[in-house]
């Protein structure tokens, strides 16, 4: 959201587990992987550290992934989570774009609970649109709190990168799938109304898009990190064997799928249904938060029901939550792949490897869309 202009440049997307980076090539109208990887932070959980041994392992990592082969690049589009900013869809008469500019930080004051001293804040607009017989804009206005983004940008100047432009993890999500969006063949089949589910570690972000424009975003304070402190409770374990036991035996049982254990389970099994009694709890909560997201969308901001789910983040690869979430909402499931649109040359990937871990790209891919945006 906060400046940019055309160059080289990686979309980084720092998480609370993991970092990611992707670098694209622009070739006329499309785009070409020139590389995407992934490093992990740490296998115990951050929040639990220091906060010293924490900035050092920030620091360290996106140091050694700017370093990757397919990445090399100082250059860097960003982003903070959704719980580090406030996000507001506005409507405002229309207007040119020089009043916009001067009218906006007087409105902004109405949605924003801060004085402006206190925050840097960006705006977009989304559409126009005509409501009452009045021609409007709506708006995206994204504020962030001094304190918060300063400490953020500390962090980059210290791995020495520089910041072309700094985004909103939602946002970007939106902007990788309005590249899909806008590509889909004119079938009729496509969704216009799409809910981009990220479950993060720490959080689960809800983005509600018509026609590949956001209108709606909330913030869950429910991610793998949750899912993993069961398992652990549950097991008696260490944080990282606990992760490893969510990865490797955690699965989701739905009642359209014949996974009730059979009358001689085996220790694999056992295991699973243990897992999968341990979250339960905190699973239906998650259900339960993107249930109200959906209702407050249909009922406040008056939009289309949502007519697909595409899922990214760590965590929807969990087997069966996409059948899961599927079956509680009546509404179609897709696991979101960001590289439908990009071209990939097979000779320089592992594709199996980018499909494996397609899920953790989607916030990066579309940080490093944004190179070309004026």
């Amino acid at each position: 959201m906060f400046g940019l202009f055309e160059q080289d440049v990686v979309g980084l997307d720092i998480g609370s587990s993991t970092i990611k980076a992707i670098k694209l090539k622009k070739i006329k109208d499309s785009y070409e992987l020139v590389g995407a990887e992934i490093l992990n932070i740490s296998s115990e959980s951050i929040d639990e550290m220091d906060a010293e041994v924490r900035q050092s392992l920030y620091i360290n990592t996106i140091k050694k992934i700017l370093k990757q082969k397919n990445i090399a690049c100082k250059n860097v589009i960003t982003a903070l989570p959704g719980d580090s900013t406030i996000i507001r869809y506005i409507k405002m008469p229309y207007m040119s774009q020089e009043e916009l500019k001067n009218m906006i930080p007087y409105d902004a004051e109405q949605y924003i609970p801060l004085s402006r001293d206190q925050i840097v804040f960006d705006y977009q607009v989304l559409t126009e649109l005509e409501e009452e017989n009045q021609k409007k804009l709506e708006v995206l206005l994204v504020a962030v709190k001094n304190e918060t983004i300063n400490p953020f940008v500390d962090l980059l100047k210290a791995t020495g990168v520089n910041v072309l432009a700094i985004d909103v993890d939602s946002i970007a999500i939106c902007n990788a799938y309005s590249l899909s969006y806008s590509e889909e063949s004119e079938t009729g089949a496509k969704a216009d109304t799409v809910a981009l589910i990220n479950i993060g570690a720490k959080l689960t972000t809800v983005t509600i898009a018509e026609k590949g424009i956001a209108h709606l975003t909330r913030d869950i304070n429910i991610g793998g990190h949750n899912f993993t402190k069961e398992i652990q409770r549950e097991f008696n374990l260490s944080y990282s064997q606990a992760e490893e036991l969510k990865k490797q035996h955690a699965v989701i049982m739905v009642e359209s799928d014949e996974l009730l254990l059979s009358t001689s389970p085996s220790a694999d099994d056992e295991k699973s249904a243990r897992i999968f009694e341990a979250i339960t709890p905190t699973l239906n909560k998650l259900l339960n938060d993107i249930k109200r997201s959906f209702g407050y969308y249909e009922n406040t901001v008056k939009r289309k029901s949502v007519q697909k789910i595409l899922l990214s983040g760590g965590s929807s690869k969990i087997k069966n939550i996409d059948r899961f979430l599927s079956e509680r909402l009546g509404i179609p499931v897709e696991i979101n792949y960001p590289f439908k649109n990009i071209n990939i040359n097979a000779k320089k990937f592992d594709l199996d490897y980018l499909r494996a871990n397609a899920v953790f790209f989607n916030v990066a891919l579309g940080l490093a869309l944004r190179r070309g945006e004026k």
